[in-house]
């Protein structure tokens, strides 16, 4: 069954986190829900950026193009008996994504930031650095 969506309206957690529900309405203006597990939600969130980043490449013919979150405000903060750093990003409309960023890959990160803030590095030169991966936790 296709359902086209015209609004979303609502969206909710179940009282013990285990389900996510989103509703909307359909093109008829019927209700519609679709309830998802915690493990297909986050299949779901980890899918859509990369959707969008293609639609984007889509519509604009541009293999370069990229979908873009403007960035409202950050923490980072440490995590609990991980070796790693917890940052956390967020955008206007109340979006907000966190990632687990090994302490290597956090100087790298912040080295290149600084550089480029104080003009000594082009941030389009820069080279991505990835060191070390983060531990698997999902939950801190």
């Amino acid at each position: 069954m296709k359902i086209s969506s015209r609004e979303l309206t609502t969206c909710g957690v179940a009282d013990d986190g285990s389900k996510l529900g989103l509703e909307f309405r359909d093109q008829s203006g019927r209700l519609v829900t679709v309830e998802l597990s915690f493990e297909q939600a986050e299949a779901v969130v980890m899918t859509l950026p990369r959707l969008l980043a293609n639609a984007v490449r889509q519509k604009t013919g541009n293999q370069d193009a990229r979908y873009v979150f403007g960035l409202h405000g950050w923490s980072i903060e440490g995590a609990k008996n991980q070796q790693c750093l917890i940052a956390t990003l967020k955008t206007m409309d109340g979006f907000e994504v966190c990632f687990g960023i090994p302490f290597e890959a956090g100087r790298v990160f912040g080295w290149n930031l600084q550089r480029i803030a104080e003009g000594e590095l082009d941030a389009t030169s820069a080279e991505p650095a990835i060191a070390g991966s983060a531990p698997p936790a999902k939950l801190n």
